[in-house]
């Protein structure tokens, strides 16, 4: 039986900061967990230096819920907080490594990778190198897929070896600078990078002269190296079986010296800086990437005996052994144990309403998780599908609560990026999805629902509700009914299609010629803790009802 160890580097919440930590899974030779290991099976070195294990978990990924299924109630709203009882997996496409019409292999592994998933794993999909995250973590195997079935290669049809070169070097680039960002987790996120070749290091010049426009050195690969230490990345290279027969590359005949053309040397030596699995596509159809959940079902958490130079911030050397027979053992090279800066919690919504001139204008509610943290800065960022930015936001007054902002952008779909500061307390990032689109019902179109408390006779936005009586709903309508009946109702129900558990109706007021506001309460006092869906049915004489909702959170009363 041949045993394989996976090993992160990190620091982990459950134990002192002072206490430096290893995360790392073991399996058998097809993936399948092994789960005996003690703190005697394994030996750490780091920097050559033999370091004692002071305790040893194994943490297992709650998979009771049926595979891919999704969660009955929708997030109130995004936080940067990752989920402590499932996996954290990003999916990253070299997306100039495949030439169009080629994606359809890897679309089918990641259509099976994502069914396999438990329901409480969060994915990430990030296109390289200028796509950037086309989906935030996320619950939602449907973002994800058509996310992924969306991108398309964009290799040219000949391409040199240096000029490979160049594409291989932004996308080190761009891989270093996502895991430099990514660099706040505490638990093991899982790499799945994709790519349909890469070039190794190499000169683009003789060596008498002056490097060449797409040299490729080993430091764009060793800096992947040192971030994927820092952000407990666990890679998996994903590359077609015949690398050179699917990238083939012209021979480079305006230099004087080509260096290697071999795609498959830089998908080496991306496994090696980052201590990663290569897996070849070898299966056809949706098992290719099987072994990936198999995996990362469980890791384990070692406490190490620290050491004061751990902390001097220098990337160091790990070595990693297992005392048992047939034992492989599989660890990044490079790892950093300085202290990170308190990463700050934060919790994110958005709402769309009518902008000006055709335009929607999208409100953002951003507040730490912490109510007790002030924010010193904050802003928000709408990236539109290509990864420009459409609109930009700046708090004026960051210590306000709640903290919210408007920004205007064309209908369409985007990526909200929100980040605050809160001094000593850290600074922290979160990211969701926004659809910047109103809600057409008959000849009306309606804004997103609010849910939140009265404040000065107004709705002011409420991201969880503890002790309040009731939760108002508000949202904003427009144009005309066109002198058919118009009824208007909220309603809470325990999940989307669920019979509503409480109902009322929505007062209306206008606001201007074809402009209105309805707006109402809903009792909540009798609610046990828990998620719940808020439901606005609006309904027009001779038309099928339509439904906005929105998910309301009931906290235990602290």
């Amino acid at each position: 039986m041949t045993v394989l160890l996976t090993l992160w580097l990190g620091f982990s919440q459950s134990v002192p900061a002072s206490v430096p930590t290893m995360d790392f899974s073991v399996t058998t030779n097809d993936g399948t967990p092994i789960a005996d290991l003690t703190a005697a099976d394994v030996t750490v070195k780091i920097d050559g230096k033999t370091r004692p294990i002071r305790a040893l978990h194994v943490v297992r990924v709650d998979e009771t819920a049926p595979a891919g299924a999704a969660p009955a109630v929708p997030a109130p709203y995004e936080t940067n907080a990752l989920t402590a009882d499932g996996r954290s997996l990003v999916i990253a496409i070299d997306q100039d490594s495949f030439r169009a019409g080629r994606e359809q292999p890897f679309r089918d592994a990641v259509a099976g990778l994502l069914a396999a998933l438990g329901p409480r794993d969060q994915v990430m999909f990030v296109a390289l190198p200028f796509g950037g995250v086309k989906v935030p973590f996320t619950t939602d195997r449907g973002r994800v897929s058509r996310a992924v079935t969306s991108t398309v290669g964009g290799r040219p049809q000949n391409e040199t070896g240096s000029e490979m070169a160049c594409r291989t070097r932004r996308l080190l680039e761009e891989t270093a600078s996502f895991l430099e960002r990514l660099n706040y987790a505490d638990t093991p996120t899982s790499v799945v990078f994709i790519t349909g070749g890469m070039a190794g290091p190499r000169r683009d010049a003789a060596a008498t002269m002056a490097p060449g426009m797409c040299e490729l050195t080993a430091e764009p690969y060793n800096r992947v190296g040192r971030a994927a230490g820092a952000a407990h990345a666990n890679f998996y290279v994903v590359h077609p079986d015949d690398v050179s027969g699917t990238l083939r590359v012209t021979p480079d005949t305006t230099s004087s010296f080509t260096g290697s053309d071999n795609p498959m040397e830089g998908i080496e030596h991306l496994a090696g800086v980052t201590g990663g699995r290569r897996m070849p596509l070898t299966a056809t159809g949706t098992s290719a990437l099987a072994r990936v959940t198999r995996e990362t079902s469980s890791y384990y958490v070692a406490e190490i005996e620290p050491d004061p130079a751990d902390r001097d911030g220098r990337s160091r050397q790990v070595n990693v052994r297992v005392a048992r027979k047939g034992a492989q053992v599989q660890f990044r090279p490079q790892a950093t144990f300085a202290a990170k800066r308190a990463v700050l919690g934060l919790r994110a919504t958005a709402y769309a309403s009518k902008g000006p001139a055709g335009k929607i204008k999208i409100l953002t509610l951003i507040e730490p998780s912490d109510p007790l943290i002030i924010l010193s800065r904050a802003t928000a960022t709408l990236f539109d599908d290509e990864g420009r930015a459409a609109a930009q936001w700046q708090a004026a007054d960051p210590a306000q609560v709640p903290l919210t902002g408007a920004l205007v952008v064309s209908p369409g779909t985007y990526r909200l990026h929100v980040a605050a500061d809160a001094g000593a307390n850290g600074s922290g990032a979160a990211d969701l999805a926004v659809t910047a689109r109103l809600t057409d019902a008959g000849p009306l179109q309606v804004a997103d629902l609010i849910l939140g408390v009265s404040r000065g006779g107004t709705v002011v936005p409420r991201l969880e509700f503890a002790a309040e009586p009731v939760a108002l709903g508000s949202l904003d309508f427009h144009g005309q009914p066109a002198g058919g009946k118009l009824t208007i109702g909220l309603e809470i129900a325990r999940a989307l299609d669920a019979p509503p558990l409480l109902a009322t109706p929505l007062v209306v007021e206008r606001l201007g010629d074809e402009d209105y506001r309805a707006t109402g309460a809903i009792a909540i006092a009798a609610l046990p803790p828990g998620d719940y869906v808020v439901r606005a049915v609006i309904g027009l004489e001779g038309q099928a009802p339509v439904r906005v909702v929105r998910t309301l959170r009931k906290i235990a009363a602290r």
